[in-house]
C-alpha cells in the first residue's frame, strides 16, 4: 500500500500504511518544511536502490519491497517502495535521513505539492 504525503503550514508528514507500518516500525515521518530541499520523481529508483550489491536482479525487483532506514551509497535514507515507477525522492537537510524514497499513488501530484510548499515557504 502506498504512503500518503500530508503538508501543513510548516511540516511535511509521510504516513505509512498497511504492513509497511510493521516492516518499518513507523507510522509516520514528520519533518519541518524548512528542512525539505525539494522532491523529484524517480521511476528508475530500482537502478540505484538498496538492493544493489545484494545479489538482486531487475527480474527479482518485482517481488522486492524496500522498507525502512537504509544506508545507500553513503547516504542515510528512509525507503518505502513497492513500485519503483510510482516513487518520489524527497531531499532533506539537517535531518536524520538525507532522503526519503517513497512510493505514492500519484508521483506527479505529490512532487508538485511538495515543491510548491517548499517554494512558498522559501518566499515567505
Amino acid at each position: 500500500m502506498n504512503a500518503r504525503i500530508d503538508i501543513d503550514t510548516d511540516t511535511l508528514t509521510v504516513r505509512l500504511r498497511g504492513l509497511d507500518i510493521m516492516w518499518t516500525t513507523r507510522r509516520r515521518i514528520s519533518v519541518p518544511l524548512a528542512h525539505v530541499l525539494g522532491a523529484k520523481i524517480d521511476g528508475n529508483v530500482s537502478h540505484h536502490g538498496p538492493w544493489l550489491g545484494a545479489g538482486y536482479t531487475d527480474a527479482l525487483l518485482d517481488y522486492t519491497v524496500a522498507a525502512g532506514p537504509m544506508l545507500v551509497h553513503g547516504r542515510h535514507e528512509f525507503w518505502d517502495v513497492h513500485s519503483p515507477e510510482r516513487t518520489i525522492v524527497i531531499d532533506l537537510v539537517d535531518e536524520q535521513y538525507q532522503r526519503l524514497v517513497i512510493d505514492v499513488d500519484d508521483p506527479d501530484a505529490a512532487a508538485a505539492e511538495i515543491n510548491a510548499a517548499v517554494g512558498l515557504r522559501a518566499a515567505a
